[in-house]
C-alpha cells in the first residue's frame, strides 16, 4: 500500500507533494510563478518528472530570459522554448525566432529567426504572423512579397495585435502591397489609437503635423504626441517637447520643454540630447549652464547626430562648457560635414584660413 493510500485510510491530515498528481503539481508550480515566487516554483517543478506542459515551460523561459528571481541565462530560455516548441507551442516558437533574431542564446542567425516565425505563423499565432510579416516586407532573408505581408498582418490585426494594425497603416500610407489611400492609413492608425498604442498615437500626430490626406492641425498633432508621450514613447515625448519649446500647437513652455527633452534623452534619443544641449546653452527652461550643453551635445555627437557633432565641435573650437581644443574641434566638426552638414563645413574651411587646423 502507498503511503498516500495509508493517509487517506487513517484519515491523516497531511499534505505530501509526492501524493499530488503530476497536473496538480504542475498547476501549483505555474500558481507559484504567477505569484512571483519563483524559487519555490522553479524547485516544484525540479520534482515533477517528463513535463510536457507548454504553459509552464513558457513560463520558466520567460523567467530565465528576463532574469526574474533568477540570474539572467539567455542559454537556459532558450532550451525551454525549445522544449516547449517541440510539444507544438507557437509562443515558443515565436520566442525561438525572436532569439536567432537577435542573437540572445544562440548565435544571430536571420533565416533560423525566418523559419521560426514561419512556424508560429502558420499557426496564426498573431505575432507570429505580424513578425512574418515584417520578413516579406523587409526582403532580408526572403524575397519580398508585400501581398503576402498584408495578408499576414490583416489576419493578425483581425485578432486585435495593435502593431499588425500600425502596419496596415504604413503599408496603405506608403502604398506597399497596396495603393496609396490615406483614409485607409488613418482609420488603421486609428485602430490602433484606440488600443491606447504609442506608435498610433503618433503617427496620427505626424498626419496632421504634416497635413497629409487632412487639414493640417498642429493642436490635434500636439494632442495626439502628447499621448504618445504618456505612454513612454521618446519620439513622441520630443516632439511635444519640440512644439512647447517652439510654441507650436500649444502655449510655448520652456520648463515642460526641457522635462520631455530630459525623459527623451534618458531614453537615448539623440535629437532630444541635441536639443537639451542648446536649452541648456541658452538658458531656456533651465539655468543656463555650458558644461551640462557640452554633456548633452557630446552623448549625442557620440550616437552619431550631425548636428551634436557639429555643436560640440564648435564646444571645443570656442571653448565653452569644454577645454578649447582644435583638433578635438576640428575631428567633430569634419563628422559633421561629412554627413552634409554645411556649418560644420564652413568653420572647417575658416579654421584652414586661421592656419588652426594640423
Amino acid at each position: 500500500m502507498s503511503v498516500c493510500s495509508i493517509v487517506a485510510l487513517f484519515g491523516v491530515v497531511l499534505t505530501f507533494t509526492s501524493c499530488k498528481s503530476k497536473e496538480d503539481k504542475i498547476a501549483e508550480a505555474i500558481e507559484l510563478l504567477n505569484q512571483e515566487k519563483y524559487a519555490e516554483g522553479i524547485a516544484l517543478y525540479q520534482e515533477i518528472e517528463d513535463v510536457q506542459d507548454t504553459v509552464l515551460l513558457n513560463k520558466l523561459a520567460n523567467i530565465y530570459a528576463n532574469g526574474k528571481g533568477v540570474g539572467q541565462d539567455s542559454t537556459k530560455a532558450l532550451q525551454f522554448w525549445e522544449k516547449s516548441a517541440s510539444f507544438g507551442s507557437p509562443d515558443a516558437e515565436l520566442a525561438i525566432g525572436w532569439a536567432y533574431n537577435t542573437g540572445k542564446g544562440v548565435k544571430k542567425d536571420l533565416k533560423q529567426a525566418f523559419e521560426w516565425y514561419k512556424k508560429a505563423g502558420e499557426k496564426e499565432l498573431p505575432a507570429g504572423m505580424y513578425r512574418l510579416g515584417i520578413c516579406y516586407i523587409d526582403g532580408k532573408v526572403t524575397a519580398k512579397d508585400p501581398d503576402k505581408a498584408i495578408s499576414l498582418f490583416t489576419k493578425a490585426a483581425e485578432k486585435g495585435h495593435t502593431r499588425s494594425l500600425i502596419e496596415l497603416g504604413y503599408a496603405y500610407m506608403n502604398g506597399d502591397g497596396v495603393l496609396v489611400n490615406m483614409e485607409e492609413a488613418i482609420k488603421y492608425f486609428q485602430m490602433a489609437a484606440d488600443k491606447n498604442d504609442e506608435f498610433g498615437f503618433y503617427e496620427l500626430g505626424r498626419i496632421y503635423d504634416n497635413g497629409k490626406g487632412v487639414k493640417k492641425d498642429q493642436k490635434k498633432a500636439f494632442e495626439y504626441w502628447l499621448k504618445s508621450a504618456e505612454l513612454g514613447y521618446d519620439d513622441s515625448q520630443y516632439c511635444v517637447a519640440y512644439d512647447y519649446a517652439n510654441g507650436i500647437g500649444t502655449k510655448k513652455d520652456s520648463k515642460k520643454a526641457v522635462e520631455w527633452y530630459l525623459k527623451a534623452s534618458n531614453q537615448g534619443n539623440v535629437n532630444a540630447m541635441n536639443n537639451l544641449g542648446f536649452m541648456y546653452e541658452k538658458g531656456e527652461g533651465v539655468e543656463q549652464n555650458w558644461q551640462k550643453a557640452a554633456d548633452m551635445y557630446q552623448k549625442a555627437a557620440d550616437k552619431g547626430d550631425a548636428w551634436a557633432q557639429h555643436n560640440i565641435g564648435l564646444c571645443y573650437y570656442q571653448g565653452t562648457g569644454v577645454t578649447k581644443n582644435n583638433k578635438e574641434a576640428a575631428k567633430w566638426f569634419q563628422k559633421s560635414a561629412e554627413q552634409g552638414n554645411e556649418s560644420a563645413r564652413r568653420w572647417l574651411q575658416t579654421m584652414s584660413m586661421n592656419g588652426e587646423l594640423y
